[in-house]
Formats: C-alpha cells, sequence, structure tokens
C-alpha cells in the first residue's frame, strides 16, 4: 500500500495497526508480565500503596460513574431544550454516548472471555481465561475502571486540549491502581484503556465532522 493509500484509508489503517499492536502487547504480557506483576502487587499488600490505590480506584467505581453519565444526559437535555443543540450540549452528549459505548462493549467482553481474576491465581493458583462464566472473579478482562476513566479523560481531552495531559495522567493512574489493588493484570487494564480510547476517538469522529472540530 502507498503511502498516498494509506493517507485515504486513515481512519481505518490508524485503529487496525493499533489494534494489532495492542493485542501483541497484551499477548507478551499474559504470558510473561501479568504473573511476576501481580507477584509483587501482593508482596506491598498490607502496605499504605495498596490503600492508596483502592481509594484511588473508587474515582472509576461504577456506579459514581453511571450516576455521573445519567447526570450529564439530563443536563444536556435540558440544555439542549432550552437553547438547542450547542457546542456545550453537544460535548456533554458525546462524553456520555462514549463512555457508555466503552461500558457495553467492556461488559460484553468480561463474560465473553471469563478471565480469573488474581484473586483465583492466588488462593487456587487459577490462571488464564473460562469463556462465559457469568461469575465476578471470571470478569478480570478488560478492566471496567480503566475503559471508563480513559473514555473520560480521552473526551475531555478532545474538548479541552489544554487538559490533555494531565488527564491521560489520571487515567493512567487509575488503571496502575487497579493492579496494586489486585483486582487485575497489567493486560487488563491495557485493554481496558484501548477500549476507553477507542470509544472516545470514534464518538469524536462520528459526532464531531472535521470543518465542526476547527469551529
Amino acid at each position: 500500500m502507498s503511502f498516498t493509500e494509506m493517507r485515504m484509508n486513515k481512519p481505518f489503517t490508524i485503529p487496525i495497526l493499533a489494534t494489532l499492536l495492542t493485542a501483541g502487547i497484551i499477548l507478551v504480557c499474559y504470558f510473561f508480565i501479568d504473573r511476576p506483576v501481580a507477584d509483587a502487587a501482593l508482596s506491598i499488600k498490607s502496605t499504605d500503596w495498596h490503600s492508596m490505590a483502592k481509594q484511588t480506584s473508587l474515582l472509576a467505581n461504577a456506579l459514581f460513574i453511571k450516576t455521573l453519565m445519567a447526570t450529564g444526559i439530563l443536563i444536556g437535555a435540558c440544555d439542549a431544550l432550552m437553547n438547542g443543540l450547542t457546542r456545550r450540549s453537544k460535548h456533554v452528549f458525546y462524553l456520555c454516548l462514549s463512555v457508555s459505548c466503552a461500558m457495553l462493549i467492556g461488559d460484553v467482553l468480561k463474560d465473553v472471555f471469563g478471565r480469573a481474576r488474581p484473586q483465583l491465581f492466588f488462593n487456587e493458583e487459577i490462571y488464564g481465561f473460562y469463556p462465559l462464566t457469568g461469575e465476578y472473579l471470571y470478569s478480570s478482562f478488560p478492566s471496567g475502571h480503566t475503559l471508563r476513566i480513559f473514555s473520560i479523560m480521552t473526551g475531555l481531552g478532545y474538548i479541552l486540549p489544554k487538559l490533555r495531559l494531565p488527564a491521560f495522567g489520571l487515567a493512567l493512574l487509575v488503571g496502575m491502581a487497579r493492579v496494586v489493588a489486585l483486582k487485575h493484570y497489567p493486560s487488563d487494564v491495557l485493554f481496558g484503556a484501548f477500549i476507553g480510547i477507542m470509544a472516545a476517538v470514534w464518538g469524536w469522529r462520528i459526532l464531531y465532522p472535521y470543518e465542526d472540530r476547527k469551529a
């Protein structure tokens, strides 16, 4: 494929390459990194680092995020009814849609993959994927907290570019906290981040035509 053809197919070429790269890193993590990192996290379970990680995870708590999204949709709808579909209300809808899509995709994939959580590895030496198990301890992949925070922060970075770096840093912090809190493996977090970012990226491309992004 020529450079010109790659430019023409850019909306699809980049996501495909990103997917392949992410899949490759996930495989490396699964076979060589996840278990050693989980053991390292277990070794600091009785420290303040573990407690801090659990508290940090609350930033992406499912109930909190769902409440936030429901409130956002209500506020955006009221704003749109009173003032028309302004950029402000459109931004609110964009964030809510991106996060909701990420959460829906994540919930489905958790059941499809059925990956055993670290607790099972520590207590029963169970490691790997058990598809369609449908139980909490077999819903580690992808990380729900991570995909929620990454979808929000990526979307926020599009809306407010000056906040892009600190937003990404906060999302990364929450993702790392899930590993330290012994809830996920690094590959779970990586996959969750990928889903969250992709949901926000595609939401932006669909809802905001190129000329509108520059407005």
